[in-house]
């Protein structure tokens, strides 16, 4: 079931840069303390964001994906718009932990074209709301999912598919591409029912096994 505005998520302990107590950017040196992360905030053209409580028992609300950091110092230094590519599509949306992809190593492409390993712990996926005319929640070409991931160089990404390249510790997984693939987003959306509408039930639909006739 999807959520309005604050779902539930897996909770997990990280560091916040505190240059957000102060109204001030991160900054890798910035002095940062232990925090429960437990709730995620979807705003349609916002980055991630998260609720947050300290050990001293206050707790925040809205705190931006680039203010929480894996480890109490150090790491990399990647700007907002690399750990995240795409902002929340709508204010309704799900948490899950994909049983496939649970704990999974994956490289992330980064905007630079390296490559930045990481380490898989749950999926935000958006869908249908108030703000569906404009918004992209639900449109096959535009959808975006967001997978969230702890960085090997101490931060935190949501990144789409398309941009994730999973790795596999068993044998499925046994292949490189040799080149760049020329593959296009899948744009188009079906309808089972709109398809079949010539096709009618009959009178004894609420029975196993009823009859369909084409309409003429």
């Amino acid at each position: 079931m999807s959520n309005y505005l604050n779902i539930d998520i897996p909770t997990f302990i990280a560091y916040l840069d505190t240059g957000f107590f102060y109204d001030k950017d991160p900054y890798v040196n910035t002095k940062r303390v232990p925090v429960e992360v437990f709730s995620f905030t979807s705003i349609p053209q916002r980055c991630a964001m998260f609720s947050i409580m300290t050990e001293y028992g206050s707790q925040h609300a809205r705190v931006p994906i680039h203010y929480l950091r894996t480890d109490e110092e150090g790491g990399t230094n990647y700007p907002l718009d690399w750990v995240q590519l795409w902002d929340s599509m709508s204010y309704y949306a799900s948490c899950s932990i994909n049983s496939y992809t649970k704990n999974r190593a994956a490289n992330i492409f980064l905007k630079d074209k390296t490559l930045h390993k990481a380490k898989y712990l749950f999926t935000i996926d958006w869908c249908f709301g108030p703000q569906y005319e404009y918004g992209y929640g639900e449109m096959a070409a535009g959808h975006k999912c967001g997978h969230f991931f702890e960085g090997e160089g101490g931060q935190y990404f949501m990144q789409p598919n398309n941009r994730v390249l999973w790795m596999d510790g068993g044998s499925w997984i046994q292949k490189k591409f040799d080149k760049k693939p020329d593959w296009k987003v899948f744009g188009k959306e079906f309808s089972c029912e709109h398809t079949g509408s010539r096709w009618v039930s009959d009178s004894s639909e609420e029975l196993y096994f009823y009859d369909f006739k084409e309409q003429e």
